[in-house]
């Protein structure tokens, strides 16, 4: 009968370990402060040309705006809503860049750069 109960104990406390050890989460850091003096050229460009401007993208003769490196600042800068200095985090290449449902880049939402561009915007979308 004592083996019996020391076998029942033994599985409780075998079923009760595995179930929490099993038990993860997924931590998600915040970004409580903006990346500091983002550069349009240094920063930015790199960004662009690795994630938009490709073809079938935001490419010279592709869909607007033309992140391309020659046309990228003057195409954001003139194309209504795509920066908006009076609220940076109501800029449209902000707001779909953090856009969970449709993000673009189509590959997904890119926390540290789209707090780059929401830097850049804030300090004033200076081409620098």
């Amino acid at each position: 009968m004592m083996a019996l109960t020391l076998r029942y104990k033994f599985i409780a406390l075998l079923a009760f370990s595995l179930f929490f050890s099993s038990c993860t989460y997924e931590k998600i850091e915040l970004v409580t402060e903006l990346p500091q003096n983002v550069s349009f050229q240094n920063d930015l460009i790199p960004l662009f040309n690795q994630s938009c401007n490709i073809v079938g993208c935001h490419n010279t003769g592709g869909i607007a705006p033309d992140l391309s490196e020659e046309n990228a600042y003057h195409s954001l800068t003139t194309i209504a809503n795509m920066i908006d200095l009076d609220s940076p985090e109501k800029s449209t290449i902000y707001v779909r860049m953090i856009d969970t449902q449709s993000p673009m880049p189509l590959s997904g939402v890119m926390p540290y750069e789209s707090q780059q561009v929401l830097s850049w915007i804030t300090d004033g979308a200076k081409e620098n």
